[in-house]
């Protein structure tokens, strides 16, 4: 269906039938834009942005929401080099007023006020056991400085090599609304409320190289699926916390290690001696830990300690965290 909009001219776009969404399938955009399925999945995608969620048709608009990972997110595993004590690899937490508390002792703020020239991975070691920790942030939205969210952690599997992410809510994983128009020679377009100005984006072609272009951006969209991308179960690093999504096909678990081994280890060995962060041979598997949201919990100011976890300023170099490049196996 096709409406005209005089005070705009804009012609919008209304698909019907059972087959709408195929109808309307198709990449909006070039170097930025979205992606509509025929399943009702969206793309969203642009510098720094990849976002995939669902959308449904309302009346003669789409309402998009988008996929979200939990505000913290905590995975562990058994190391047994770490006899006494437990390492925490802490991604993510550069943006916002983030904190952490280890067991009963004091609270620290997880990096220094106004921190810049991040140089991650950013590894705190605890030199004993942890049984519990609590995550801290200051509430989205909130001016008052009193307010903060607190999620809690019960170590039951003694668990001692831990990687915590902290998932900043972002623009572009907030709900968003969109229509769809005729722009010039009836070509189909999309405006979006968030993104992509009055214009919005244009549907490209699907053929030649862009039909191309569309199968690997449905490729990305089978392995983002297959690996449930936002809240695994389960995540794969290496002895330097990079993550990697591996086909496990590819590797070997060792019973002893209980490291997954490249069946093509030998490959590469001096590439990847001088390149140790992006190894994906040897890879260790962390087990998603639940977080309890404590809704009455009061952030204890009064626990705070003087000194954040990590201290890093463009200004202070020889002072700011570095990650030493030591293997943790």
């Amino acid at each position: 269906m096709v409406t005209n909009s005089k005070a705009q001219q804009i012609t919008h776009y209304f698909p019907s039938g059972k087959d709408k969404a195929k109808t309307i399938s198709g990449q909006y955009g070039d170097n930025s834009g979205i992606c509509l399925f025929e399943d009702g999945k969206f793309l969203l995608y642009g510098y720094a942005t990849s976002v995939f969620g669902s959308y449904i048709f309302e009346k003669d608009y789409l309402l998009f929401y988008p996929d979200e990972a939990p505000l913290f997110q905590l995975y562990g595993r058994h190391n047994a080099n770490f006899k006494d004590s437990t390492r925490f690899n802490l991604a993510g937490f550069e943006g916002g007023k983030t904190y952490v508390q280890f067991d009963n002792d004091s609270t620290h703020r997880v990096f220094n006020d106004k921190a810049n020239c991040f140089s991650p991975p950013f590894v705190h070691q605890e030199s004993k056991p942890v049984q519990s920790l609590k995550f801290i942030v200051q509430s989205q939205y909130m001016e008052d400085d009193s307010t903060y969210q607190v999620f809690q952690y019960t170590n039951a599997g003694k668990f001692n090599d831990f990687i915590a992410a902290y998932n900043k809510p972002q623009r572009a994983r907030q709900n968003f609304s969109a229509y769809l128009y005729l722009a010039e020679g009836n070509k189909l377009a999309i405006r979006l409320s968030n993104y992509g100005g009055e214009r919005g984006f244009l549907r490209e072609n699907q053929d030649g190289s862009n039909q191309e272009h569309w199968n690997e951006i449905l490729a990305m969209r089978k392995d983002y699926d297959q690996s449930n991308y936002t809240d695994p179960t389960e995540i794969f690093s290496n002895a330097h916390y990079t993550i990697f999504y591996p086909d496990l096909e590819q590797y070997i678990l060792d019973p002893v290690t209980k490291r997954y081994i490249s069946k093509f280890a030998s490959d590469n060995e001096a590439f990847f001696a001088g390149n140790p962060e992006q190894d994906d041979r040897y890879l260790n598997k962390y087990i998603r830990q639940g977080l309890s949201f404590l809704q009455d919990e009061r952030f204890d100011k009064s626990k705070l300690a003087k000194t954040s976890l990590f201290f890093t300023s463009c200004d202070e170099p020889e002072k700011s965290y570095h990650y030493e490049n030591g293997s943790q196996q």
